[in-house]
């Protein structure tokens, strides 16, 4: 009786053990790259505390009729600017934004860059 509940014990601790050893690997070749919380937040609370004010007052004015809460292009909303953040530094930085008005301040193109390099920091 003592070597069958052995045998059993050893096949189901076997076959346990295969099982998981192959769901990991297939999980690890398939994993999709998830965001770093702590980074998500980083970058969620710069925007709201160092960035959002900035884009309303030098950006939504002139994008007003394409900046509603459906639309991508609305850099009030911190999904849509963390996910436009080199292309809004590459714009204040070359000079292209705020067009038709003067280029931004030093200090406010660093804001756009720091954004952007927090957003990279998150995957």
């Amino acid at each position: 009786m003592k070597k069958i509940l052995f045998i059993s014990t050893f096949m189901f601790m076997f076959t346990l053990s295969s099982c998981s050893s192959s769901n990991d690997d297939d999980d690890d070749n398939n994993m999709s790259p998830i965001d770093d919380p702590t980074a998500l937040q980083a970058a969620q609370n710069y925007y709201n505390s160092n960035l959002k004010d900035l884009i309303l007052t030098n950006c939504v004015s002139c994008h007003e009729n394409q900046h509603n809460q459906s639309n991508s292009s609305n850099y009030g909303s911190f999904t849509n600017a963390r996910n436009a953040a080199s292309s809004m530094f590459n714009q204040v930085n070359s000079g292209a934004m705020p067009k038709g008005g003067p280029m931004l301040q030093e200090a406010d193109i660093d804001r756009f860059e720091e954004f952007r390099d927090l957003v990279n920091a998150i995957n």
